[in-house]
C-alpha cells in the first residue's frame, strides 16, 4: 500500500462524480491523482462501466479504514462476549484491524488496473 494506491483510491472515487463535471474534469483527475495526460480520443461511454466498478470498490476501502479508525468511537462495551476479538477494546480493534486490512489489500490490487484502463479510455 503505497502513497500512488492511496492516490488511485481518491481517483476512482472521484471519477464517477466527475462525469458531471464532462471530460476537461476526468482530464484533470486523471492528470491530477494518476499523471497521467491526455493522450488519445477520450471514450466516455465505455470508461463509465471501469468508473461505476472502481467507484464502488473505492468507497468500501474509505468505510472500512473510516470504520477502524473511529471503532473505539461506537464502542459500548455492553456486549463484549459477541465482539469479535472482545472482551475488550483493544482486542476487538486489533481483530477488526486485520479483517479489515484483509480486504483493503485486494481492493488495492484492483484499483491499479481499473484505473489504469479509465486512464486509457478517459484519454
Amino acid at each position: 500500500m503505497t502513497i500512488s494506491d492511496w492516490k488511485r483510491a481518491v481517483y476512482a472515487l472521484l471519477v464517477l462524480p466527475g462525469y458531471l463535471g464532462g471530460a476537461k474534469v476526468q482530464r484533470g483527475l486523471a492528470r491530477r491523482w494518476l499523471g497521467q495526460g491526455s493522450g488519445t480520443r477520450p471514450r466516455f461511454l465505455a470508461a463509465f462501466g471501469p468508473s461505476v466498478i472502481a467507484f464502488l470498490l473505492a468507497l468500501l476501502l474509505f468505510y472500512l479504514v473510516g470504520r477502524i479508525a473511529t471503532y473505539g468511537l461506537f464502542w459500548t462495551g455492553s456486549d463484549p462476549e459477541g465482539t469479535w476479538g472482545g472482551p475488550t477494546l483493544a482486542g476487538a480493534w486489533i481483530v477488526h484491524f486485520f479483517v479489515a486490512l484483509g480486504m483493503a489489500v485486494p481492493i488495492f490490487l484492483a484499483l491499479r488496473p481499473i484505473t489504469r484502463l479509465q486512464a486509457r479510455l478517459l484519454g
